[in-house]
């Protein structure tokens, strides 16, 4: 019986190692245009998204703990919204090609306008512009096209460093996965903000991670994004995307402001 439990034992430690196999960096593999385009072709693989997330914000200002849902549909459609401590309505942001909505349930105020009326304004106490939300919560980086400056293997993943115009960017990128770690945006030598994906896991065909982090270190602003029951390219109602708005919210559209 013993022997029966060592050799089981044995077996079990083996399938672990295996399936936990160090991927090695290796530089005559993979070329950094490569890596920049499965980049790209596994954003544009995401066609639908849904799920719930758990947020913790911290900043010189605010702490807290939120939980959100979210839902996205083509490039055209995502929404975010979120609930504080005891399952209080916070707010929701609907974000569209061209439009805008925010809905902040705390001060009952509805906001509408258009991606530009948008520009520079936070949502809620998060410390991210709205017009970064679906960046930061997607894991999704926009590159034009980048200008190397070094690309090497570094703590055994594949590091480059490239440039667009003002923008230089560090980025890591997972060996096993070939999608990034970790990037810097950065103006000059500035390290402007960062952000860190981790534990990639197949969700419906599709790797993704279940933990992102963003962060400010000039501001000493961060958000970090533990994502749990997610569903990618399964079908979603076009109707999850309405936004339902009290009676007694204050209207305000943005665009007549400008």
């Amino acid at each position: 019986m013993i022997r029966h439990l060592i050799l089981l034992s044995v077996l079990i430690l083996a399938v672990s190692c295996m399936n936990h196999k160090t991927i090695t960096a290796d530089l005559s593999k993979v070329t950094y245009r490569q890596l920049l385009e499965n980049t790209i072709k596994w954003q544009k693989s995401i066609n639908t998204l849904a799920g719930d997330a758990r947020i913790t914000l911290d900043s010189p200002a605010y702490s807290g703990n939120f939980n959100s849902n979210l839902k996205l549909k083509g490039e055209d459609s995502l929404l975010i919204t979120v609930t504080g401590p005891l399952g209080v309505d916070m707010g929701k942001v609907f974000i569209g090609a061209e439009r805008f909505i925010f809905y902040n349930q705390m001060q009952n105020q509805f906001y509408t306008g258009s991606t530009s009326d948008f520009a520079g304004k936070n949502f809620l106490q998060f410390p991210v512009d709205i017009s970064q939300l679906r960046s930061v919560f997607l894991a999704q980086d926009a590159f034009n096209v980048l200008k190397k400056n070094r690309f090497e293997v570094r703590d055994n993943q594949y590091y480059l460093e490239a440039s667009n115009n003002q923008r230089n960017y560090h980025i890591w990128f997972d060996p096993r996965y070939l999608l990034i770690s970790r990037i810097e945006y950065r103006e000059q030598d500035e390290l402007i903000h960062y952000k860190e994906y981790n534990q990639y896991q197949n969700v419906d065909g599709v790797f993704f991670p279940q933990s992102i982090n963003f962060v400010k270190p000039y501001e000493r602003q961060g958000i970090a994004i533990f994502f749990n029951d997610l569903k990618i390219n399964q079908p979603i109602d076009g109707d999850d995307f309405r936004v339902k708005v009290s009676d007694s919210a204050e209207q305000i559209d943005l665009s007549l402001q400008n």
